[in-house]
């Protein structure tokens, strides 16, 4: 009888800022399918870990694993670099390019070969706003960047996929087809997620699973509904 892997199997240990008083994180992160909440207050430590997960901070000790995967593990002298881990990340302030048109930002983190290609153009279709492929970035909604943001992620054929905030500039009529939009696809792609939030709202809409941040160290792991105190009334 064969077992899948977990989607996410993830022990980070790190310093980060200046000594004599760095900020340590200390993270542990399981998830089988879906989406991962980190949750926790504002310098809690959930986007630098987000950042270690995409080989952008370097990590002491630990692994990541995804989906049977290391793309990390410090005992065995492991670590991909971010080029390599195919990880799609995507930050809070979207960071897209003024000087290029939507298509242009989508396509950007594709090999040069590749960028002219159908994947962009595909994964614009796949999120409605193919329309917007010309279309300068700077012209767009708050809620279109954040789909443009999220295209690119993508185009990548990301094995995992990092979402920090990915909601909080987005105006709240917007926020729900967003949320949705990013559920479908995390759903029909099988691609697991980790989305940082400190809301406790868009936890209980987004997560599958949840852990529990505060003062850079996971406190507890469980169902946002559970940790939250959500649970519906038997």
């Amino acid at each position: 009888m064969s077992h899948e892997s977990p989607a996410i199997d993830a022990r980070l240990s790190f310093d980060v800022g200046e000594k004599p008083k760095p900020f340590r994180v200390e993270a542990e992160l399981a998830l089988d399918h879906g989406i991962l909440i980190l949750f926790g207050p504002s310098g809690a430590g959930k986007t630098l870990t987000l950042l270690a997960l995409a080989g952008l901070v370097a990590v002491a000790s630990g692994h990541v694993k995804v989906s049977g995967e290391t793309l990390l593990d410090t005992v065995r002298g492991i670590s991909l670099p971010t080029h390599r881990r195919r990880v799609g990340y995507v930050p809070q302030d979207q960071a897209l390019f003024p000087f290029l048109d939507v298509a242009g930002n989508v396509s950007f983190g594709l090999p040069r070969a590749l960028r002219t290609g159908p994947r962009a153009l595909a994964w614009l279709d796949d999120l409605g706003i193919a329309h917007l492929a010309k279309a300068r970035v700077d012209s767009l909604s708050g809620g279109e960047r954040q789909r443009v943001a999220l295209a690119r992620a993508l185009a990548v054929e990301p094995r995992l996929l990092l979402l920090d905030e990915p909601f909080a500039s987005i105006d709240e009529e917007s926020t729900e087809p967003l949320r949705e939009l990013v559920r479908d696809v995390v759903r029909r792609h099988r691609i697991p997620a980790v989305l940082v939030t400190h809301d406790a709202d868009e936890a209980v809409a987004m997560g599958d699973r949840m852990t529990r941040f505060a003062r850079g160290k996971t406190v507890e792991t469980g169902t946002p509904r559970t940790l939250l105190g959500r649970e519906p009334a038997t």
